[in-house]
């Protein structure tokens, strides 16, 4: 016979479980995580808002506003997750 606290252990799992699945999962995603690196600026709106281009692994990436022209190498800060997201629907495809 299966004793109460066996019962109470294992629901106790199965809540937290749950509880990480629904909503400590999806918000973990959504923060970002910044890194600094090397990047080529591609493209400059009229607003001054860049896209750059990572060097290791050539992804395009918009950084918002920076003080750069086209072919420039600056150091900027961006979010990791962007990249990933992108490598993850291209695999898809």
């Amino acid at each position: 016979m299966v004793s109460q606290t066996t019962v109470f252990i294992t629901l106790l799992i199965g809540f937290a479980v749950t509880i990480m699945g629904v909503f400590v999962w999806p918000f973990w995603n959504l923060i970002p995580e910044y890194v600094t690196e090397e990047v080529k600026v591609v493209y400059v709106d009229d607003q001054g808002r860049c896209v750059v281009q990572t060097m290791p692994d050539n992804f395009l990436i918009p950084i918002g506003k920076c003080n750069a022209n086209p072919g420039d190498v600056i150091s900027a800060e961006y979010d990791v997750k962007v990249k990933e997201r992108m490598i993850q629907s291209i695999r898809r495809l």
